[in-house]
C-alpha cells in the first residue's frame, strides 16, 4: 500500500504519465463526433436540446463495458493528486495527480499477475468514452456548448459511467486520495455506490489521512478519523448549497472540525463523529439499516443526554430515487431503520434519554453488550459503558417531534478531483 511503500519504478511511471501532452482535438475532429451526438435533437430549443444531449450521453455511458477481467480483479478510484508525501521519494512541492498514480500502480501489478488490478480509464468503457473528448473545450464548442454546460454534461456522462464502474466492484477498491471531497465523483457515486451496495468494508484509502487537520482532537478521535470506514463515509470541507454539485449526501456527511474541536471528552467526540456515519448510512438504504441501528446505540450509551438528529423523508427520497426506487412505490418502500428507541422516524431527533421499550429482538441484555457490539462496527476510543435508563415496556411512547469548496476538477476525465 503506498500508505507504506511505493517502488521508484511506480512515481516514475506516473511522472512519465503527466508529461504526456495529448494531441489538441482539432475543430474538424470535435465537428465530427458531435454531428452524432446531435443528431436528430439539434434542432430543439436550448433547454430541451441539452436535456436530450445529457440523457443521450448518459444512455452511451450505462451501456459501456466495465465488467471485471477475472472475479478476483480489484478496482482502483482516484481523486485529485498526491504531494509532499512523507513515505515517497517525491521533490518537495512536487505534485502527482491520483489518476496518474492509480494508472501507474495498476500498470505495475498487472505487469506481475496480470489482470490483478484495474482502472475506470483503462477499462474498454472507460476508452469508449474518453473518445468522445467531453472534457476539451474544442468539443463543447462543437456541441453548441457553453463552458458551465460542457462541464456539466461531461460530469453527468462519467459519473453514470463511474456508478456502473464502482457496482461491478468486488474484492478490494483501492482509493488513491487522501480523503474525500464532496465535490467529486468519488464521493456522491463511487462510495455512495459501493456503500449502498453493502462493500463499505472493501475500501482502502491509499494514502494517509491528513492527520494535520486533526491535530487539536484527542488522540482516540484522530484514530477513529484515520479509520477507513469513518474516512470511507464523512467529509470534512464546508460547503455551499448553491454549488450545482451540492446533494443532500453533501450535508449528512459533512463533519464540522471546528465544532468537534469543542466537545470536552473522546467520548463526545467519537459519538459526534458516529452522527455523521449514521447519517450517511441512513441516506445509503436497506443494506445498512443494521449499521444505522449500532451506531445509534453507541451514541446513545457515549452521550446520553444528546439528541441524534437522521436525514430527513424529503433526503432520504433523493436517495431513494439514486438507487432506483420510486419511494411513492408500494413495492419499493422506504427503508425504516429501527433503533433501541423504538423505530424512529426519518428527520425526527432521537432523544436518548426517553423513548419506547428496548427491542427484545436486538438480543443485547446489558449496555456492555450492546456498547461493544456498536464498537466493532468502527474503531477508535475504547468506549465506557455507561448504565441505561430502560423505560417502562408498559408506557405510552412520546411523541416525537419533527426536527427543524472542493478542488477543481480535471479536465482530463470525468471522474471528478
Amino acid at each position: 500500500m503506498i500508505q507504506a511503500h511505493i517502488p521508484d519504478r511506480v512515481l516514475d511511471n506516473a511522472r512519465d504519465r503527466q508529461q504526456i501532452v495529448e494531441p489538441e482535438l482539432t475543430e474538424a475532429e470535435a465537428k465530427r463526433i458531435a454531428s452524432g451526438l446531435r443528431e436528430g435533437i439539434d434542432h430543439l430549443p436550448v433547454r430541451e436540446y441539452r436535456e436530450q444531449l445529457h440523457q443521450r450521453l448518459r444512455a452511451f455511458a450505462a451501456a459501456q463495458d466495465v465488467d471485471l477481467p477475472t472475479p478476483d480483479t480489484r478496482s482502483t478510484f482516484w481523486s485529485y493528486r498526491l504531494e509532499d508525501h512523507p513515505n515517497l521519494n517525491m521533490g518537495t512541492g512536487e505534485k502527482l495527480y491520483s489518476m496518474h498514480m492509480a494508472a501507474a500502480y495498476t500498470e505495475t501489478q498487472n505487469s506481475i499477475v496480470p489482470d490483478t488490478l484495474r482502472y475506470l480509464e483503462g477499462t474498454p468503457g472507460g476508452e469508449a468514452l474518453g473518445r468522445l473528448h467531453l472534457w476539451d473545450a474544442e468539443m463543447q464548442d462543437a456541441l453548441d456548448l457553453d463552458e458551465k454546460a460542457g462541464l456539466a454534461l461531461a460530469y453527468d456522462a462519467w459519473g453514470t459511467l463511474s456508478e456502473k464502474y464502482a457496482a461491478k466492484t468486488e474484492g478490494e477498491a483501492l482509493f488513491f486520495m487522501a480523503e474525500l471531497s464532496p465535490g467529486t465523483v468519488a464521493y456522491q457515486t463511487e462510495s455512495r455506490q459501493l456503500r449502498q451496495d453493502g462493500k463499505l468494508d472493501i475500501i482502502n484509502f491509499m494514502y494517509p489521512a491528513p492527520m494535520e487537520k486533526y491535530a487539536d482532537l484527542a488522540p482516540e478521535t484522530q484514530e477513529l478519523l484515520a479509520s477507513q470506514a469513518v474516512r470511507a463515509q464523512v467529509h470534512t470541507f464546508s460547503y455551499d448549497e448553491k454549488d450545482s454539485k451540492y446533494t443532500p449526501l453533501t450535508k449528512a456527511g459533512h463533519l464540522d472540525l471546528e465544532q468537534l474541536k469543542t466537545l470536552p471528552t473522546p467520548e463526545a467526540q467519537r459519538a459526534a463523529v458516529l452522527e455523521v456515519c449514521a447519517r450517511v448510512a441512513t441516506m445509503d438504504g436497506p443494506a445498512r439499516a443494521a449499521d444505522v441501528e449500532k451506531l445509534v446505540e453507541e451514541i446513545k450509551v457515549l452521550r446520553p443526554d444528546h439528541e441524534v438528529t437522521l436525514p430527513s423523508v424529503e433526503d432520504q427520497e433523493w436517495a431513494a430515487k439514486l438507487r432506483g426506487h420510486e419511494p411513492d412505490s408500494p413495492t419499493a418502500p422506504l427503508p425504516a431503520a429501527v433503533s433501541t428507541h423504538g423505530q424512529y422516524l426519518p428527520g425526527v431527533k432521537v432523544n436518548a434519554r426517553t423513548g419506547p421499550a428496548l427491542l427484545d429482538s436486538l438480543n443485547l441484555p446489558t449496555p456492555e453488550a450492546a456498547t461493544m457490539s456498536a464498537h466493532n462496527f468502527l474503531p477508535g476510543v475504547t468506549p465506557q459503558a455507561k448504565p441505561l435508563a430502560v423505560p417502562d415496556k408498559a408506557a405510552a411512547p412520546a411523541a416525537p417531534t419533527q426536527a427543524p469548496s472542493a478542488p477543481a476538477q480535471s479536465r482530463d476525465t470525468g471522474m471528478g478531483v
